[in-house]
């Protein structure tokens, strides 16, 4: 399995890796489409603006309570089936949280599609890692890439479906019942024996294992770059369609359309970018990355106009370096252990970075209230993002940590 060329992989992994990221094409289009229909959502429950961004946010809550059981248990039991459990439930609850009559019941159903969609992401992101770690980046990168395609087919959908019809709840029914056809049908389509390549942590206490994966520096650096990252990430993509449409007058459909921009067209180079990080080092990609990301959010929100189309062009380059970023993340805890625990070190990632993110959107809607969008905008995007920009520049690489590992059993 660890050989240098990834052309060699055979075609079968291919296929299992390419069902891989058609599947988390599904995810993006179901988690991203939610906030285009927040307006919507707060007419018709009556919700504050503290209300609306806690449930545009809440399923990261889920998604942190899940994702150290979910690498861990993925390791022990079974990824497949942790695959398939995911994405039939993620599609679920994406139409269960049609059937809200309240604040309490809509955040009821974030959260359960936040635990369900935990299953899926982090064994996704632990199967593609330990496939190739020599192109570990590049491949994360691949599962970025189609996650893109679904963030923009799915904000752009819902947001037609939610101008036609006027009903926030028809457009997520759909969408939902076609993830859970498409997650039945893994069960055919993923083979075990491809997907359950790592089983030595079987072997390994749970609290053995997380103590052991918990106290590592490089695991601990993945943590805190993915903070900076999807706390920005989340905050804008959950509250920015409401405010925009609120605060700049966009319809659904233009809202749709740019959110699908950032969070589709923009994360299309992941494999791209995951290349240059696997030849050039995972530190020179990120200190580019976060200063375009600070530097697009500026200009988006005080120097370009709504009707220019520069700003669509804009928002794609902030998205590249936000879905770029938050693919490092998780690929530089990847680099600090051995590919038995690599379940493990991106649950750890997931469930630090998006407990921290389920706070962005009730921020959000806090200092919107209290300072204004413009404010609010400023301190969750830019101000974390250049946060990010100067710990770039003050860590170390970690790619020669995997390079290392490498190198020891090639002599073995």
């Amino acid at each position: 399995m660890e050989q240098k060329n990834p052309l060699k992989i055979p075609k079968i992994l291919w296929f299992q890796l390419f069902l891989l990221a058609i599947g988390y094409a599904f995810y993006s289009a179901n988690r991203l489409s939610f906030g285009v229909g927040l307006k919507a959502v707060a007419a018709s429950l009556s919700l504050t603006a503290v209300q609306l961004g806690t449930i545009g946010t809440i399923f990261t809550l889920g998604q942190a309570l899940i994702d150290i059981p979910a690498g861990y248990l993925s390791d022990r039991f079974g990824r497949k089936r942790m695959l398939i459990f995911g994405m039939v439930g993620l599609g679920c609850m994406t139409a269960c949280v049609t059937t809200s009559a309240s604040f309490v019941g809509a955040a009821f159903w974030r959260v359960c599609f936040g635990i369900f969609e935990g299953c899926w992401n982090i064994v996704m992101y632990s199967v593609a890692g330990s496939i190739f770690p020599a192109a570990r980046a590049m491949l994360n990168g691949l599962m970025m890439t189609f996650y893109s395609i679904g963030a923009y087919v799915g904000p752009t959908y819902y947001g037609w479906s939610l101008e036609r019809t006027g009903d926030w709840s028809i457009g997520l029914t759909h969408m939902g019942f076609v993830t859970v056809i498409f997650g039945l049908l893994l069960i055919f389509g993923f083979k075990k024996k491809y997907t359950d390549t790592s089983t030595a942590i079987k072997r390994i206490h749970l609290v053995e294992a997380v103590r052991t994966v918990g106290f590592n520096k490089v695991v601990w650096l993945g943590v805190l770059i993915q903070i900076l990252n999807i706390i920005p990430y989340w905050g804008f993509a959950s509250m920015g369609p409401y405010l925009f449409m609120t605060y700049k007058g966009f319809s659904p459909t233009e809202a749709g359309s740019f959110f699908g921009a950032i969070y589709g067209i923009g994360g299309l180079s992941g494999v791209v970018l995951g290349f240059f990080a696997d030849r050039f080092g995972r530190k020179p990609t990120i200190i580019f990355l976060s200063g375009l990301n600070a530097l697009c959010a500026f200009l988006i929100f005080h120097v370009i106009p709504q009707t220019s189309i520069i700003l669509y062009i804009v928002g794609g380059l902030m998205g590249i370096g936000l879905h770029a970023i938050y693919v490092l993340g998780y690929t530089i805890a990847q680099d600090g252990v051995s590919t038995s625990q690599i379940g493990l070190a991106t649950g750890i990632v997931g469930a630090s970075s998006y407990f921290l993110s389920f706070f962005s959107g009730p921020l959000m809607g806090f200092l919107t209230t209290t300072l204004g969008h413009m404010a609010a905008l400023d301190i969750i995007v830019v101000a974390f993002e250049f946060c990010l920009f100067i710990v770039a520049l003050l860590m170390k690489e970690t790619q020669n940590h995997h390079l290392h590992e490498i190198h020891e059993k090639t002599e073995a």
